[in-house]
């Protein structure tokens, strides 16, 4: 039996969030296995600008605000004028701000909502119309372990991420049957920027992991990359712990 191949090649890609973090290590990775990448960040938000050091001349920038429908559709009608197809949709794009459940305010309960799950479903319906019509495609939401393990300063965050994997499972049986399919990783503490957490908080989570140290955003992009390939053809409506071990769920 032939291993299936980790090549992209010829394959498109978007990955919402994509200029700093797990999102641009997702889509560094994608572009090493041959795809053609849109990296999306917010307007006003340039993308990491050594970006251009490890992208090829045919990936591109697009900039959108994920919680607004109008500027999702757009960005995708830019891809399509640009390719005439989308492979692979990264929903990556999302906000994590540190509040105690007695502080969360409306404003703030709507940005995180809107942010992390209803632009993941904006950015989900576009990509499935581009791809039904195919009869092939991959999507890849990235959640996190505080899905499972709730989070004391992050309720709105915790219920984000879990709305994120019960679509996810929505979505792999709507779109299976167009040989679309539906995953999600669900990372643990990843060394990216992250407020209160300096080299020693890092060093002092990793020593409560299983496998001694906190993810690497490449960690997760390759989770995501071999989603995003033929060898995960056959895996759909799955959640994938990325967390060394923190969370394991039967």
């Amino acid at each position: 039996m032939t291993p299936a191949s980790t090549s992209l090649a010829g394959r498109t890609a978007l990955v919402t969030g994509g200029g700093s973090g797990i999102g641009r290590a997702v889509a560094i990775t994608l572009a090493s296995l041959g795809a053609r990448v849109a990296v999306n960040h917010p307007p006003g938000a340039a993308a990491d600008p050594q970006d251009g050091a490890h992208l090829p001349d045919d990936c591109c920038a697009v900039a959108a605000d994920v919680r607004d429908r109008e500027q999702v559709a757009a960005m995708f009608r830019t891809i399509g004028r640009r390719w005439g197809r989308l492979d692979i949709l990264v929903n990556n794009a999302g906000v994590f701000p540190r509040t105690a459940v007695l502080d969360i305010d409306e404003t703030g309960w709507d940005l995180v909502l809107d942010t992390n799950l209803k632009g993941a479903f904006f950015c989900a319906q576009e990509a499935a119309a581009m791809m039904v019509p195919r009869r092939s495609g991959r999507i890849v939401n990235v959640a996190s372990s505080a899905a499972l393990t709730g989070s004391p300063k992050g309720a709105h965050y915790a219920a984000s991420k879990a709305g994120l994997i019960g679509l996810g499972k929505s979505l792999a049986r709507a779109l299976g049957t167009y040989g679309i399919t539906v995953n999600t990783v669900a990372p643990g503490v990843t060394r990216t920027a992250q407020p209160g957490l300096d080299e020693e908080g890092f060093e002092a989570e990793g020593r409560k992991i299983p496998l001694g140290r906190v993810a690497r955003p490449q960690d997760v992009a390759d989770t995501v990359a071999f989603l995003a390939g033929d060898a995960g053809a056959y895996l759909t409506g799955q959640t994938l712990g990325v967390n060394g071990g923190t969370v394991m769920v039967p």
